[in-house]
């Protein structure tokens, strides 16, 4: 039995499990593989980078900047090659709940922005 799989019979041959790691991290989710995989990883990464650090932008340059990556964020079409759906899907990602955290994750950083602080 190999280091970090599960053997399990099944009748008269023994069929190796993926590992426990492999399946909560999920690696092999979606199908993009190797370079294809890490670009698509790094254009999210981007994007939903992109998403959080200009939610609170006020100057109209980072607010354009916000603007675009909640538009790219949102958008739901797939005609785009490397559009946020295109792109979570080839990961193996579900988009609806990625947004819902992303906009869970600007309304908290709202929220905090918005409260004062005491200093005595």
């Amino acid at each position: 039995m190999a280091v970090g799989s599960i053997e399990v019979s099944k009748g008269s041959e023994s069929v190796f499990a993926t590992s426990v790691v492999d399946e909560i991290l999920e690696v092999n989710k979606g199908y993009a593989h190797g370079p294809e995989r890490a670009l698509l990883s790094a254009l999210l990464f981007d994007g939903v980078q992109a998403y959080i650090h200009y939610a609170l932008a006020t100057s109209p340059k980072d607010r354009s900047r916000f603007a675009e990556a909640f538009n790219w964020v949102m958008d739901t079409g797939i005609e785009y090659a490397f559009s946020f759906n295109n792109v979570c899907d080839a990961l193996g990602l579900n988009p609806e709940y990625l947004r819902l955290g992303l906009a869970n994750a600007s309304t908290s950083l709202l929220a905090e922005a918005g409260k004062s602080r005491r200093n005595f």
